[in-house]
């Protein structure tokens, strides 16, 4: 007994595989999932919409589509659409669906955590690795990495990127620069704002015990990077949205200036992006904790490492401006820093006991806090339905409707319609002329969301199907 005790108490629970796989595990409860989650559905039938259109329409990586666009092509300026295209990829060869998104992101979320815990092993202590890993996997990101969002998917490409990048800098060989380039290129380029977790590398770049010649070629290595993500960011995203007609459904961030006032003007919600969305409020405790002991024993290096890709983010943070305090998925990308200082801090705690009922009980708040995540309650869960409400009213695959959408870039009424049109505000709808203009443009139909994501509005046009959640006018 006591050999089987030791085993499970001090090698299988001290193991950090074993707690990536039995998160793992525990999130593919639910995998299936319509993406619905209250919080962030449409970004995530944004992301659904481009691999669909990949895989029906046309699966140039190049020009990703949304279905939004009314009568225009609906091709759109974007993140590099990698990890849209990896659900296309998939969908050749089983069909498409879109929780093969849910798939990829859990899988490559959960090497991810291998790799960020590898990298706080090898560079600080395996103490800190251990509790850091168990808070990433506790955070925000713990419903977040199986969402079809790309914020995980390129998180992790970067925690890749960094590994072989601080390899190639300790070792020299040629492999681990290249996947560097590589996998720092797919992690960026999938999701700009990613790239702050590689400006940890200016520490080492700036050590003098590491061969010059190395610094030079890794130094070479991000530049061309770099030179991917402007290219793509800046010249051909704006290309996409003046040639087609369809910009601004991706934001793209706003004046410095500007983004800074708006922070200011809503101070308390950007304050809580912090101390409530990453790791809840037990979680900001113990990182509040763990910066007041690296500041006590003047670890100054912890501080470093934490500051740089964090300060980095408060940047882009800037640019987003409002944007940041209302949109739940962006605090993520910052999760990594925070659950570093606060395993650093804890593994300098004595009482591996306390150490563990400290991890127990942010646990326990962070999960129960993303529970809500792993259910669809109606009456969004009637979405699931719509695009069998749609066909049986004898809309066809290429008319085009109209939804009551709350935004005109709001993705999810399409995506679960599976057609092609516009949203349409209540008040924009009942403006004088507004429906006959869009009778004009092609529009056929008109779906009236009732309940979510739309105000109901009643309409003198002939009714082809109502229902308590949704009602659908034939022009």
């Amino acid at each position: 007994m006591i050999t089987i005790y030791h085993f499970i108490a001090k090698k299988l629970f001290a193991d950090i595989r074993f707690w990536i796989v039995f998160f793992f595990i525990v999130r593919l409860y639910g995998i299936t999932n319509p993406p619905l989650e209250v919080n962030t559905n449409w970004r995530q039938c944004d992301v659904l919409m481009i691999a669909r259109n990949f895989f029906e329409t046309d699966a140039n990586i190049l020009y990703p589509r949304v279905d939004m666009a009314g009568t225009h092509t609906g091709i759109v300026g974007s993140e590099f659409p990698l990890y849209n295209y990896s659900i296309y990829t998939v969908s050749l060869v089983f069909g498409y669906n879109h929780w093969y998104g849910r798939i990829i992101n859990l899988v490559l979320t959960s090497l991810g955590a291998f790799f960020f815990f590898a990298l706080v092993r090898d560079y600080f202590n395996e103490r800190a690795a251990f509790a850091a890993t168990i808070l990433f996997l506790i955070s925000q990101g713990f419903a977040l990495s199986r969402t079809t969002l790309p914020d995980p998917f390129a998180l992790s490409f970067c925690f890749f990127s960094l590994y072989y990048g601080l390899k190639y800098l300790r070792e020299g060989d040629y492999l681990p620069l290249f996947l560097f380039l590589i996998l720092g290129a797919i992690g960026c380029l999938s999701k700009i704002s990613a790239a702050t977790l590689l400006t940890v590398l200016a520490i080492p770049i700036i050590d003098k015990s590491i061969l010059v010649k190395r610094k030079l070629m890794l130094t070479a290595a991000g530049l061309i990077v770099l030179t991917m993500v402007v290219a793509w960011y800046f010249y051909w995203v704006p290309h996409l949205n003046t040639t087609y007609h369809f910009g601004g459904h991706f934001f793209m961030g706003m004046e410095f200036f500007k983004g800074l006032n708006q922070l200011f003007e809503h101070w308390p919600k950007v304050l809580k992006q912090f101390y409530d969305a990453p790791l809840k409020y037990t979680g900001f405790a113990t990182f509040l904790i763990g910066l007041f002991l690296c500041i006590r024993h003047k670890k100054w290096i912890y501080l470093v490492v934490f500051l740089i890709p964090f300060t980095s983010y408060l940047l882009i943070i800037i640019k987003t401006g409002e944007m940041f305090t209302v949109n739940y998925h962006y605090p993520y990308l910052f999760v990594p820093s925070m659950a570093f200082v606060a395993g650093l801090g804890l593994s300098q705690l004595r009482s591996e006991k306390l150490v563990f009922i400290i991890l127990f009980i942010v646990g326990i708040e962070g999960i129960a806090n993303q529970a809500h995540m792993f259910r669809i309650r109606e009456p969004f869960k009637s979405f699931t339905e719509l695009e069998k409400i749609v066909d049986e009213a004898g809309i066809q695959q290429d008319d085009l409707i109209t939804v009551n959408g709350h935004h005109p870039h709001l993705s999810t009424p399409l995506y679960f319609a599976h057609r092609k049109g516009w949203n349409v505000s209540r008040a924009d709808l009942l403006k004088p002329g507004q429906i006959e203009q869009l009778k004009k443009e092609g529009c056929k139909y008109i779906l009236v969301l009732k309940k979510a994501f739309g105000d109901y509005v009643e309409l003198e046009f002939p009714k082809v199907h109502d229902s308590d959640n949704f009602a659908i006018y034939k022009l």
